[in-house]
């Protein structure tokens, strides 16, 4: 028969206790007992701290797995918890915030006191309770600092209506961060940040903003931050997309920004090197506006199969928009060279009533030199095919014919 759920577990005999966790077991081989635990990743010993310790002194070891399913916090040994027993089964949570500093959570008195001959090996623990090799960081919990611009409250009011953000902090500098200012929501996935917010200048980061500019979401004084390519001591042939001058597609740096009145949402991801990867199908990069790609030094671009650029106009350089100099179309030029040289090979003076062929310097006919040079050009000129790239026809590039039918100049 079923077991009853009030034979299972009774809601008033659960007692959380205190532990200090004795060792953390990072995964199924890690030295840990079979028998007890087939699956043991985030599991710990601990030495409890209630008031099930044994009379002797020493406290009595329990071996714990975390209470949640999903979520394991980062734990260490000498870091605090609370545990509690559901049928013969130790489940934890912590570690507990004793100091308010992702980094160290030990315990914030003498454990070892507490412990006595079960303490093991004291030199291979500081002061302070953390393991002597544990990497520690001079880092601080996330803070999320006045934003007068963006909050949208008033001083009489910001102390009765401001709200701190949802974050997942890691120990050295990492972080999920679900926040707002006023009622726009943000995401920011930060790595390796430095100082008590995130710092799009250091690490990688990926944000998703609801209002506000580049500069006003993160705390940057206005133009003193610019991506890679718009650094001027980077790019000193001014190769930039922050063009300006009233070129429309430049980076704008003041998308979004609060005195708009408007709402933009926008996605930045900033890092030292980043790698996109579509391995099994296509990568696909889509905008209602302007795309702009740049790069201080190189931009390359390699593929197996063919590329296609369909565009109503193509420039190659800027200043090429004033149309000073247009590209030759390859077919178009044979064909004039061709006429020229029929017209040429056909060509006679009149002398008298009487037509005669054109002559050389040494007053020979041109068409009656060896293999007539002209009409071998000409011969030449027309076998040229611009589907097999013969001649000056390239194999590997074409250009489409002019179709000013749709007046689609830019």
């Amino acid at each position: 028969m079923p077991v009853r759920p009030d034979n299972f577990v009774k809601s008033k005999s659960i007692v959380f206790n205190i532990g200090v966790v004795k060792r953390v077991h990072l995964n199924d081989t890690d030295d840990f007992k079979q028998s007890v635990e087939t699956n043991s990743s985030q599991m710990i010993d601990l030495y409890s701290l209630g008031d099930d310790s044994t009379s002797s002194g020493i406290l009595r070891n329990e071996t714990a797995r975390p209470m949640f399913r999903g979520i394991s916090d980062s734990i260490t040994a000498k870091d605090m918890v609370i545990y509690t027993k559901i049928n013969e089964t130790v489940y934890y949570i912590g570690p507990l915030n004793n100091y308010n500093n992702p980094n160290q959570c030990t315990a914030n008195f003498n454990v070892d006191e507490l412990i006595g001959r079960g303490g093991g090996d004291k030199s291979l623990f500081n002061s302070d309770g953390s393991g002597v090799d544990f990497p520690k960081l001079n880092n601080t919990k996330l803070q999320k600092p006045k934003n007068k611009k963006m909050d949208l409250v008033s001083d009489k009011t910001y102390e009765t209506s401001k709200l701190s953000d949802l974050t997942f902090e890691g120990r050295h500098g990492n972080s999920i961060r679900l926040g707002s200012r006023d009622i726009f929501p943000s995401i920011t996935i930060d790595n390796k940040s430095v100082g008590k917010q995130e710092n799009i200048g250091v690490g990688s980061t990926i944000s998703m903003l609801s209002n506000g500019s580049i500069y006003e979401n993160f705390g940057i004084e206005q133009d003193k931050y610019f991506l890679s390519v718009d650094v001027p001591k980077e790019n000193p042939s001014n190769y930039t997309l922050n063009k300006g001058d009233g070129v429309l597609d430049r980076f704008d740096y003041e998308y979004g920004k609060v005195d708009d009145l408007i709402n933009f949402d926008q996605i930045i991801i900033l890092s030292d090197r980043i790698t996109i990867d579509a391995r099994k199908s296509d990568f696909t990069v889509s905008s209602n506006n302007n795309i702009n790609f740049g790069a201080t030094n190189n931009f390359t671009l390699n593929n197996s199969g063919y590329s296609i650029i369909n565009s109503n106009n193509i420039y190659l350089g800027e200043k090429a928009r004033v149309k000073a100099e247009p590209m030759v179309l390859g077919n178009e030029l044979r064909n004039i060279l061709v006429r020229l040289l029929e017209i040429l090979n056909s060509a006679r003076a009149n002398v008298q009533g009487v037509p005669l062929p054109l002559v050389d310097g040494n007053l020979e006919p041109l068409n009656l030199l060896p293999n007539n040079d002209i009409g071998a050009l000409l011969q030449e000129l027309k076998d040229l095919n611009p589907q097999n790239g013969s001649g000056f026809f390239s194999k590997h590039h074409y250009i489409e014919q002019n179709d000013r039918s749709q007046n689609n100049e830019g």
